[in-house]
């Protein structure tokens, strides 16, 4: 498990990118390095729009540094692994106020889950469409403004299928 925080960054790809989501930071909350790298290989061969993606394991990391650095978005797994899932979605649901949230769920089998049962990840994660909610929640923010934001939950269903 990785600690600390890790800098990805994508190009900008795809006609169908808006001018302002060709480039789109995310603040990705993730304890478990075998979903993050999922998450950034997939977030990285998106047809629309290019992802930065900073990467915290720990909640309490991940909002210092929303207080002082610039996002588009968070990212959060409620399975993490040191904060009670109730604690994580009261923190979700108060810092949409502030930026859009995208929270995944479904993940919680996961480290239960045999290896060879981990191999259906990507798939799942593309499923799920993970690039096109994120950018759906920005717009969304765009749109209403963030004062009467809640979280969008992504489920990433049948990992363990």
């Amino acid at each position: 498990m990785s600690t600390g925080t890790e800098f990805i960054s994508h190009r900008p790809r795809g006609e169908e990118a808006r001018l302002d989501e060709k480039f789109v930071r995310v603040l990705f909350v993730e304890d478990r390095t075998d979903v993050a790298e999922e998450v950034r290989v997939t977030l990285g061969r998106a047809d629309r729009g290019s992802f930065d993606i900073v990467r915290e394991s720990d909640l309490v990391n991940a909002v210092a540094q929303i207080r002082g650095d610039r996002f588009d978005l968070l990212l959060l797994d409620l399975s993490l692994s040191t904060v009670e899932r109730s604690t994580a979605i009261e923190l979700a649901n108060d810092l949409a106020h502030r930026l859009p949230v995208v929270v995944l769920t479904g993940t919680e089998t996961l480290a239960e889950a045999p290896p060879e049962r981990r191999a259906g990840l990507k798939a799942r994660i593309e499923q799920a469409d993970l690039p096109g909610k994120l950018l759906a929640a920005i717009r969304r923010s765009r749109r209403l403004g963030t004062g009467i934001m809640a979280p969008l939950f992504c489920r990433i269903d049948g990992l363990c299928d």
